[in-house]
């Protein structure tokens, strides 16, 4: 993943929240889970600019919150501000650096299906919050921090959807003697 330099005047974080139609094996269902373009929609219409940034899911601290949504085929993409002080600066500084490149969404599922495949298909999902991570559930929950002046020129360089083994993961057999 490319990660531009820190714009400390915007101090915004951009990233895909929920790649769709993508299946996760990180998840409680072991035929796994996919997102479904447009479960977050009512979230967004009610929250927009009222997610909650936060760092691998600890509620403890707001480190942001969100600014901007756009919901395409490749998946849910948001911008979020980051708060001003030593811990917004840490967060932009993992971020930029590496060591937090991913996000995820803390998330309620209201509806779900599902699919031909066994996969769990969420239809609909209160959003709670986003947090910024090292290792995401899905693959395609990629983030930068924002140097360009747009959305669309930031996140160019992800609108190529990743190659996912949907493969299962094996499940371990454990044998007693």
């Amino acid at each position: 993943m490319e990660l531009r330099e820190v714009n400390e005047a915007r101090r915004e974080i951009v990233g895909v929240v929920a790649p769709y139609d993508e299946v996760s094996y990180l998840t409680p269902d072991p035929n796994g889970e996919r997102m479904r373009r447009g479960c977050f929609a009512k979230s967004i219409e009610q929250r927009a600019t009222k997610i909650p940034l936060l760092r691998r899911h600890d509620q403890a601290l707001k480190l942001g919150s969100s600014r901007e949504w756009r919901d395409d085929a490749g998946g849910l993409l948001g911008a979020f501000g980051v708060n001003p002080g030593d811990a917004g600066d840490a967060l932009l500084a993992d971020c930029r650096d590496g060591y937090l490149d991913g996000l995820s969404a803390g998330w309620i599922p209201l509806g779900r299906t599902r699919g031909r495949d066994g996969v769990s298909e969420i239809t609909e999902a209160k959003l709670i919050e986003v947090s910024a991570v090292a290792v995401p559930a899905y693959e395609g929950a990629v983030l930068a921090v924002r140097d360009a002046q747009d959305l669309d020129t930031m996140l160019a360089p992800f609108r190529a959807r990743p190659d996912v083994n949907l493969e299962p993961i094996p499940p371990l057999v454990y044998r007693s003697r």
